[in-house]
């Protein structure tokens, strides 16, 4: 077996790598001025938020929108609601401002065929000449077909103002038990988060870390934190608040999370560069930026690999990088979508203000200027395994590869069929498995496999070394010199996988005892408490 990337039992940090290095100082070790830049100190901001209610189309109503610019000026947050004769999508925020056109709907709606085609048109047309016919254009509509409408969008935005444009709109708001004002009157309070920091991590959750971030964070640093997770995966994942694609679209679902975002929230972790009010403004967190930002809310960046990792980079940097040659069109079109986003997410955070976190000391790599958070492990959920490992005479050997091609899966794998061809293995490759099932199925593995052409260590090797098996992974030296301690998973690259597991049968006693320094390891750097230490410092300054 191998020996030049064997831990030492103690897992005491190896005597080539400084101590600034680790988790939450910024990477690499070499480099001082790589350290994440202070956030400017935003200054103090109103918290309010006002809708502006017509009853006349939006482009009809320019009263309406000039009192909306009018709010948004003073330090609200607007929401602008105004009828509409068809089904309208909202518009993105114009200049801060969320204008959403709701269709007023009729008694035959729900009548098929033509005769309720024929009852929706002469309601309409009997609406529209209404309005024409008193030349004022709030009159089309009743207030009561108003309220019936716009009730849903202002209990979710929850404004601390309602502002009427015109005496239909003021009924209406009346019939909702809310008491409008005239343009021009609303003045916004002081207000505050109680308990303040609090943290807001969205919207990806990849592998359930944006939750398990949250719990480190609530837990040893003892601030407020929740997630957002905009879409579902067949692991089920925790999470404190989710959305499906169509809620992620749906603009009162992102008046919601605006409301409780104002209301409780001091800072934003972007996983991704992902929005967290979903499609209200754009979808990206660039386009919540400058509503967050009116409020006082800080805003950082947080990266998990593919979605800032330049495969160009990787190819110069890693021997066995995928996007070197991958084998299938899929994987080519994956290599060239890759490319592009990688690199304008990249301009796009050379210009960011924030501070940057990686889960990954590899993405150091692409983001010089950033600071490890180290994943996070469930250390009550992975406990070792009943069984020691290596006793069986025949090991199990488990590989869990979530994408395949940013395993090397395609590259291991014959070498593990012509190893259990051989009789010296059985090996199992698992796939859409459960959490909970996962779990049992590692811990009773004897040898678990992860990343062999990426050249990190991820969430997988960590949960394998906490449930105290053998891990083996292509951990690259650059990765292993930026973290304070060796790391026990035996070094294997797809080329010399083989003659490691050979060598692991041939001494199993020596494998079991790198294996029993694992969790020891995972408890040190990814049982949340590193994570919450590179967090905290932004958090409270």
């Amino acid at each position: 077996m191998p020996e030049q990337d064997q831990p030492a039992p103690s897992a005491e940090p190896a005597e080539s790598v400084s101590p600034a290095t680790s988790a939450g100082a910024a990477l690499p070790a070499e480099s001082a001025e790589s350290a994440s830049p202070e956030e400017p100190e935003a200054a103090p901001a109103a918290r309010n938020r006002a809708v502006v209610v017509s009853a006349a189309p939006a482009g009809a109503d320019r009263a309406a929108r000039a009192e909306a610019d009018r709010l948004l000026a003073q330090g609200y947050s607007v929401l602008l609601l105004t009828p509409a004769f068809g089904k309208r999508k909202p518009e993105a925020s114009h200049g801060g401002v969320h204008v959403v056109e709701t269709r007023v709907g009729t008694a035959f709606d729900t009548a098929p065929g033509a005769l309720g085609k024929l009852g929706r048109k002469a309601v309409l047309s009997t609406r529209n000449v209404r309005g024409k016919a008193l030349r004022d254009p709030a009159a089309t509509w009743s207030a009561a077909d108003v309220a019936a409408e716009f009730g849903p969008y202002l209990d979710a935005f929850a404004p601390d103002v309602v502002v009427a444009a015109d005496k239909t709109a003021g009924k209406a708001a009346a019939k909702l038990g809310r008491t409008a004002v005239a343009p021009g009157a609303a003045r916004p309070a002081a207000k505050a988060v109680e308990p303040a920091p609090s943290l807001l991590i969205g919207s990806n959750n990849n592998a359930g870390m944006g939750y398990a971030w949250a719990r480190a964070v609530d837990t040893h640093a003892g601030i407020r934190a929740r997630n957002i997770q905009k879409k579902s995966y067949a692991f089920g994942y925790g999470s404190d608040i989710k959305a499906e694609d169509k809620d992620w679209v749906d603009p009162l679902w992102g008046l919601g999370r605006v409301a409780d975002t104002l209301d409780t929230v001091t800072h934003v972790l972007s996983e991704s560069g992902l929005a967290v009010f979903g499609r209200l403004n754009g979808g990206q967190l660039a386009d919540d930026l400058p509503e967050l930002r009116r409020a006082g809310i800080r805003a950082g960046l947080l990266f998990h690999g593919s979605d800032i990792r330049s495969p160009d980079r990787h190819v110069e940097l890693y021997k066995f990088s995928p996007f070197r040659a991958p084998a299938t069109d899929e994987d080519r079109q994956l290599t060239e979508v890759l490319r592009g986003k990688t690199a304008e997410m990249a301009k796009w955070v050379a210009d960011f203000d924030g501070p940057v976190f990686v889960s990954t000391p590899d993405l150091v790599d692409d983001v010089p200027q950033a600071t490890w958070l180290p994943v996070v492990v469930d250390l009550a959920q992975w406990t070792e395994g009943a069984r020691p490992p290596l006793e069986r005479e025949v090991p199990v050997v488990v590989h869990a590869p979530s994408r395949p091609f940013m395993k090397g899966s395609d590259l291991i794998e014959p070498t593990l069929r012509d190893l259990e061809a051989r009789g010296l293995i059985e090996y199992r490759r698992l796939e859409h498995i459960p959490q909970a099932e996962l779990v049992g199925v590692v811990q009773d593995a004897d040898i678990v496999l992860d990343h062999f052409v990426i050249g990190n260590y991820g969430v997988m090797t960590c949960q394998a070394m906490a449930a105290g098996r053998v891990s083996i992974a292509n951990i690259d030296r650059r990765v292993r010199d930026r973290v304070p301690a060796r790391i026990p998973t035996l070094q294997a690259d797809p080329d010399t996988l083989a003659e490691v597991i050979e060598g692991v049968l041939a001494d199993r006693d020596a494998a079991r005892a790198v294996a029993a320094t694992g969790r020891a390891f995972v408890q040190e750097f990814h049982d949340g408490r590193k994570s919450a230490q590179a967090l905290e410092p932004w958090l409270r300054g």
